[in-house]
């Protein structure tokens, strides 16, 4: 059976807008890029941002159900909150409730490529401009964090997720991203030919003033609250004892779900976590105003005060004119050609069922494990060195030591 909606009163909208009373006398068309690339930073340290860390992982699943691969997914989450000793379903994390471990586990299936102390504000801005650090790449044979390829015809998503004030955004409570550094990169991809259009997504207290300086044409700015104004987190789950998201990325999930179970004829009540159909039809439906501003305002509850700002003044197409699909799904020829693979494993599993095999191209669920640290172990040989060496662990040096404390201590008594 189908999954129940997240939220009734979401219904009559997607009617509205999904199935209109009258005939578009413009319909949303795409604006003809020929790839997509997303970078998604979760910024914030420590358990009780737990929320950010879904924020984060609720629009890379929506961007994955769109089509878009790894390959180009840039996913940055500055602490492990998966594997945090205080989490009491290690391994996991959910954005609607833990449901004593049988929620919608949010780890199922993600690569993550910065984390921890990599997720720096050089990082990112290094990521955009496509500048690797010595070592890293797919050059001599090196295949570490190869960054996806941008070019004037590739459609951009930055979000950033944590917290901020004016004109700033924290990194790991150490450094801060400016409004400038944001500006500045733009500009410099602009100068650089790395993109045709970006939508810059920001999600933290006083999120707009991170576009205050943006001037280069083409960039769809979004902030979940105006400058003075607070981004609230959701509802708290007691089994995960922490707010488990935030309420602006909450209202952006939950309304495309229900979109997506209200128009599907699939049965399931999971949701998918790969390229799927059904999601893709609804991202062509709604445009990015719908989707980002005016559904949050009107179904987020963000709190007192609180109002999502947008500009597309620079733009060459209004907000309310880009279908969603242009940013959260894969352009059609890269769909189709998934599609088809899906297609050829099918047909590969029905040849090979005599033998019980089955052969399928889809990539495969990867668990996420938490592994505690383990001691440092050395082969013979640096053992043999370590010995030699007199190292601190050496029985002897151990005894020499205490013994040269306790001729100390009688000499100086006797003094």
């Amino acid at each position: 059976m189908k999954a129940p909606l997240n939220n009734r009163r979401h219904e009559s909208t997607i009617r509205n807008i999904i199935q209109p009373r009258f005939s578009r006398d413009d319909p949303l068309m795409s604006g003809n890029h020929t790839s997509n690339v997303a970078v998604i930073v979760s910024s914030s340290r420590y358990w009780f941002n737990y929320r950010h860390v879904t924020n984060a992982l609720s629009i890379y699943h929506l961007l994955k159900r769109g089509g878009i691969s790894d390959d180009n997914i840039i996913l940055m989450l500055a602490d492990d909150i998966p594997c945090n000793m205080r989490n009491p379903f290690r391994g996991k994390i959910f954005s609607r409730g833990a449901n004593d471990g049988m929620g919608d586990d949010l780890m199922q299936g993600v690569e993550i490529d910065y984390s921890g102390t990599d997720v720096t504000v050089d990082a990112f801005l290094r990521v955009l401009l496509g500048r690797n650090l010595p070592g890293e790449g797919d050059t001599n044979g090196l295949h570490r964090r190869s960054l996806p390829k941008m070019d004037e015809n590739t459609n951009v998503m930055v979000l950033l997720t944590g917290h901020g004030g004016d004109n700033f955004f924290k990194f790991q409570d150490g450094e801060e991203l400016m409004s400038n550094d944001i500006a500045s990169v733009f500009s410099q991809m602009y100068a650089m030919k790395r993109y045709k259009e970006i939508l810059f997504i920001s999600d933290t207290c006083q999120a707009f003033t991170m576009a205050d300086q943006i001037k280069v044409p083409n960039v769809y700015s979004v902030g979940s609250s105006l400058k003075g104004q607070n981004s609230y987190a959701s509802h708290s789950d007691p089994q995960v004892g922490q707010s488990v998201i935030d309420r602006y990325s909450k209202v952006i999930k939950d309304f495309l779900d229900d979109a997506v179970t209200m128009t599907s004829t699939s049965k399931s009540d999971e949701m998918p976590s790969s390229l799927d159909s059904a999601t893709v039809a609804v991202m062509e439906r709604f445009n990015l105003h719908d989707a980002l501003v005016r559904i949050p305002m009107t179904h987020g509850e963000l709190g007192a005060n609180s109002k999502v700002g947008y500009t597309d003044s620079l733009c060459s197409r209004k907000m309310n004119k880009v279908p969603m699909s242009d940013f959260f799904a894969a352009p059609l020829e890269e769909r189709e050609r998934q599609m088809k693979q899906r297609q050829h494993a099918a047909s590969a599993s029905l040849w090979m069922n005599k033998s019980n095999v089955t052969i399928s191209e889809e990539e495969p669920i990867v668990e996420q494990e938490c592994v505690l640290q383990e001691a440092r172990t050395y082969d013979s040989q640096a053992r043999e060195e370590i010995r030699d060496g007199m190292s601190v662990f050496d029985l002897n040096f151990i005894a020499a030591t205490i013994g040269f404390v306790l001729i100390m201590n009688f000499v100086s008594r006797n003094c």
